[in-house]
C-alpha cells in the first residue's frame, strides 16, 4: 500500500568511521554507527538517524541498510530520500519523513492497524477513523471507531457524512473495502448526505428528513411507532 520504508544506500569503504555533524561529500552515503543507528550524508554533513525496525542497521552485500520501518514522531530522517514511511511503535499510526523528521501520515485505527510487510513496505488500515483524521483521496469512506457514523474524506481530513444509528451500524466489507451505513434511525441534527432521505427518530415517535446535510423532524407518528420494514418507512 505504501512505499518502501527501508534505506539501502552506498557503503562507506575502508576509512575512518564518520562522526555526526562532520562534513561529508557523497550525498545519501550511509554507514552504521551502532546496530540501531546510522549516519547518512545529507546537506553536506553526517546526520545520525535511528534504525528502529527489526533489522536495525547492518551491512547487506556491498551496502549498509538502515531499517527505519518503525519510528517515533519527530525522529530524524534523511531530508532527500524517496518517500520514506514507518509505523509507530504501538502500530496505531503510519508516519512519513518530511523535511528531515518523521511526522503523522495516517491514523491506522482499523483492525489491521499499521503493519510492516515482508518487503519492508508499510500498510495502514484506515477503514476505521475519527473526524479530523488526515486523508487524501476525496470521496473515500470509513467508519467511525464506535461504528455509529460513516465518514468521508474531503481531500484533506475525514468528516461525518451520515449517522448510522440503525441496528447494523456502520460496517465494512473486508474484501472490497465497501462501507455500508444503516441510517434507518437518526437523531435531529445528525449528519446526512442524501437530500430528502428519511429515517425514524431514535425514540420512534417521529419521522426525520435530511435537509442541508442534517436530519430535521418531518412529522410526528401519533398512532404507531415509526418503523422500517423491508426497506420501507412507516409513520402513522
Amino acid at each position: 500500500m505504501l512505499a518502501l520504508a527501508s534505506a539501502a544506500l552506498l557503503a562507506t569503504g575502508c576509512r575512518a568511521r564518520p562522526v555526526a555533524g562532520e562534513k561529508c561529500r557523497v550525498p545519501d552515503q550511509l554507514s552504521c554507527a551502532t546496530p540501531s543507528r546510522a549516519l547518512v550524508c545529507t546537506s553536506g554533513a553526517w546526520l545520525e538517524v535511528p534504525c528502529k525496525g527489526d533489522h536495525g542497521c547492518a551491512r547487506s552485500g556491498d551496502a549498509y541498510e538502515c531499517d527505519d520501518t518503525l519510528a517515533a514522531e519527530g525522529d530524524p530522517c534523511p531530508s532527500n530520500p524517496p518517500l520514506d514511511y514507518a509505523c509507530s511503535a504501538d502500530r496505531s499510526r503510519a508516519l512519513v519523513c518530511k523535511e528531515g523528521r518523521f511526522g503523522l501520515w495516517r491514523d491506522c485505527r482499523g483492525p489491521e492497524s499499521c503493519q510492516v510487510l515482508g518487503d519492508r513496505s508499510v500498510h495502514c488500515d484506515t477503514t476505521l477513523g475519527e473526524p479530523g483524521d488526515p486523508c487524501a483521496l476525496q470521496g473515500t469512506y470509513a467508519c467511525s471507531v464506535d461504528r455509529k457514523t460513516m465518514l468521508v474524506c474531503d481531500g484533506n481530513a475525514l468528516a461525518p457524512a451520515s449517522s448510522c444509528r440503525g441496528t447494523d451500524g456502520c460496517r465494512i466489507e473486508r474484501e472490497s473495502r465497501k462501507v455500508d451505513c444503516d441510517d434507518a434511525v437518526a437523531v435531529e441534527g445528525d449528519p446526512c448526505d442524501q437530500p430528502r432521505r428519511i429515517a425514524c427518530a431514535a425514540d420512534h415517535k417521529a419521522e426525520l428528513m435530511c435537509e442541508t446535510n442534517k436530519y430535521v423532524k418531518k412529522r410526528d407518528c401519533s398512532r404507531s411507532d415509526c418503523r422500517v420494514q423491508a426497506g420501507e418507512l412507516y409513520c402513522d
